[in-house]
């Protein structure tokens, strides 16, 4: 982890920097570090650039945004895993989550629409698991996207919970109805990762970036999507 921080540090802003430093768990620190710089990286590149050090702005309700560059970008972290989606035509949001093993998934699927509730809480609790994860990172993406967190109830819109990795959203927020691309993502074993983007027909292309001294690895797998 500490080999992360050595990393990434030159290549956050120093406000960045400041906040990670703040975080009681080191590896909190260094998964907000690891995401910051891995946007910056991503987003430079698009906009032919050596090196992004200007601040990000944010919004009321914490997403982060890089005004009069073009570009959206989305950053989640959980466990050992950052992902970081960047997008040229409009809003998006990407989620990644560890599969808790430990938790009452059918009581915790009442969070969700009661469509959604009632599917994962007619599946044996090992598959009511893996669908209340797929449920909730294809929803916390669409909300991510809108730039409106927690203050959107994950029970005014809808998902499909089984394993369609496409085209999942069937009942968007009534504030954005209209023009999605919505996929999961290939992940490391035990997570869930999603990505919605507010614009129709996209298309999505993953990589998976391995560390080196550039950060900028080559990827070593991809999956593509265009409707």
């Amino acid at each position: 982890m500490e080999a992360w921080w050595v990393l990434v540090r030159p290549r956050i802003s120093a406000g960045e920097s400041a906040r990670a430093l703040r975080y009681q768990r080191r590896q909190d620190a260094v998964r907000h570090a690891v995401g910051r710089a891995l946007a910056r990286t991503l987003l430079a590149r698009e906009l032919g650039m050596p090196k992004l050090t200007e601040e990000f702005s944010t919004n009321a309700w914490g997403k982060p945004a890089l005004p009069a560059s073009g570009l959206e970008f989305s950053i989640s972290h959980s466990g050992n895993v950052v992902w970081t989606a960047v997008s040229r035509v409009g809003s998006v949001g990407i989620d990644v989550e560890r599969v808790d093993a430990t938790a009452d998934h059918h009581d915790l699927a009442g969070i969700f629409h009661p469509v959604e509730c009632s599917a994962i809480r007619a599946l044996p609790a090992r598959a009511a698991r893996d669908a209340f994860h797929r449920c909730w990172t294809r929803k916390e993406a669409v909300v991510k996207a809108m730039g409106v967190g927690f203050s959107r109830p994950l029970s005014t819109f809808r998902v499909l919970t089984d394993v369609a990795a496409a085209d999942w959203l069937v009942e968007p927020p009534v504030a954005a109805a209209k023009g999605w691309t919505c996929i999961d993502l290939p992940s490391t074993a035990g997570y869930h990762a999603s990505v919605a983007a507010m614009s129709p027909n996209l298309t999505i292309t993953s990589h998976r970036l391995v560390a080196t001294k550039s950060l900028v690895s080559a990827s070593e797998g991809s999956v593509k999507r265009k409707s």
